[in-house]
């Protein structure tokens, strides 16, 4: 059970590292300069980075390097995709939408990750204080893209 949840978690990294990145080659529109590189360039490189350390703390945290299995997570990836709309052929004004919606899910299942890590001893400073980070990171795009809505 606990394995499980740990590859979803893993994957749920990679489904929005893809997702933001396909909507940072999607975004049109005025403000496609801005949107594409200072936006969605910045978060899925953020998601891209934490989904590298995340795979990383896990493997060493459980000595399992199915954990890292690009067909477990692309699978798992996959499934979790299949939740959301793809930004393919949507507006900047519904890409954005969609991305916060995203987001949101994410924060709420890091904050699921870390607290099953520690019900279940296995959490520590090094992935708490990660967790904790990315986890801040990601509030503040949740606040970029809900005010990018406003327009």
């Amino acid at each position: 059970m606990l394995k499980e949840q740990i590859m979803l978690s893993i994957a749920s990294f990679k489904a929005a590292e893809m997702w933001m990145h396909a909507a940072h080659h999607l975004t049109k529109g005025p403000s496609f300069i801005a949107t594409h590189e200072m936006l969605y360039g910045r978060i899925y490189e953020t998601f891209s980075e934490d989904f590298d350390k995340l795979v990383e703390k896990m493997i060493f945290t459980f000595d399992d390097e199915e954990l890292g299995c690009p067909i477990h997570i692309s699978k798992n990836a996959a499934l979790i995709l299949s939740e959301y709309e793809s930004p393919a052929n949507l507006d900047e004004r519904s890409i954005s939408m969609l991305a916060f919606v995203l987001i949101v899910d994410h924060m709420k299942g890091v904050e699921s990750l870390l607290e099953v890590l520690k019900q279940n001893n296995v959490s520590s400073l090094g992935i708490e204080d990660f967790l904790s980070a990315a986890y801040n990171q990601y509030e503040t795009y949740a606040y970029m893209l809900n005010q990018h809505v406003k327009i």
